[in-house]
C-alpha cells in the first residue's frame, strides 16, 4: 500500500506542470500604466510599488506553482559615459541571485528585443527534499528564471520560480516577451 502511495504521490508530483497551465492568463499594468505584462493572474504591489510617485518596488503573482514578479528601480543619470555599459550591474545582479538561492547557473545568454539589451538567466535552486520509490532522498528543485534590462534609467527585473518541467513552456516564455514599457 505505502508503494502505490508513494507511486501516486510521485505521478501527481511530476504531472504538476500539466495543470500548471490553468492560470487564468490577463494583461496585467500597475496603476499609471508604466508597464504591462501578460501574467497568470493580478499581481500585487508591495509596499514600496503602492507610494506615490514610486522610483523602486515589485508587483507579484504566487500560488502553489510559484512565483512571478517585475521588479524596477530608477538610477541616477551618470555624467561619466555617454553610453552606459550595464554588463558589471547585470553580473552583479546574478551573483547575489545564485548565493542568497544556494543555486547554480544554470545557463546566461543575452537578451535583444529590439533597442533592449539585458540577459536571460536560469538559476536552479534546491527547495527542499522528498522520498523518492525506492526510498532514497532527492533533493527538490525550482529554476529562477531571470530577465533584466534597463529602459532608459530605469532597470527591470522579471522573474519566475517555477518546478524545472514548467519554467520553459510557452505560457511563461509568453510572461517574458509580453512586457512592455510606456
Amino acid at each position: 500500500m505505502n508503494k502505490l502511495l508513494s507511486s501516486l504521490a510521485l505521478i501527481l508530483f511530476l504531472s504538476g506542470g500539466v495543470w500548471a497551465q490553468d492560470w487564468a492568463w490577463k494583461t496585467f499594468s500597475p496603476a499609471g500604466g508604466a508597464w504591462s505584462i501578460h501574467a497568470p493572474g493580478t499581481m500585487n504591489p508591495d509596499a514600496e510599488a503602492q507610494e506615490a510617485g514610486s522610483k523602486v518596488g515589485s508587483y507579484a503573482y504566487n500560488d502553489f506553482y510559484g512565483t512571478f514578479m517585475v521588479v524596477y528601480r530608477d538610477y541616477q543619470k551618470s555624467f561619466w559615459s555617454l553610453k552606459p555599459d550595464y554588463s558589471n550591474y547585470y553580473k552583479k545582479v546574478r551573483k547575489d541571485f545564485v548565493k542568497a538561492g544556494k543555486g547554480e547557473l544554470i545557463k546566461e545568454e543575452k537578451y535583444v528585443k529590439g533597442d533592449l539589451i539585458g540577459r536571460d538567466v536560469r538559476i536552479k535552486i534546491p527547495v527542499g527534499q522528498i522520498t523518492g520509490l525506492e526510498g532514497k532522498t532527492l533533493t527538490k528543485y525550482r529554476i529562477e528564471r531571470l530577465r533584466m534590462f534597463f529602459i532608459g534609467r530605469r532597470f527591470y527585473l522579471l522573474l519566475a520560480v517555477l518546478p524545472e518541467d514548467i519554467i520553459d513552456t510557452p505560457a511563461v516564455d509568453r510572461y517574458f516577451d509580453s512586457f512592455t514599457a510606456q
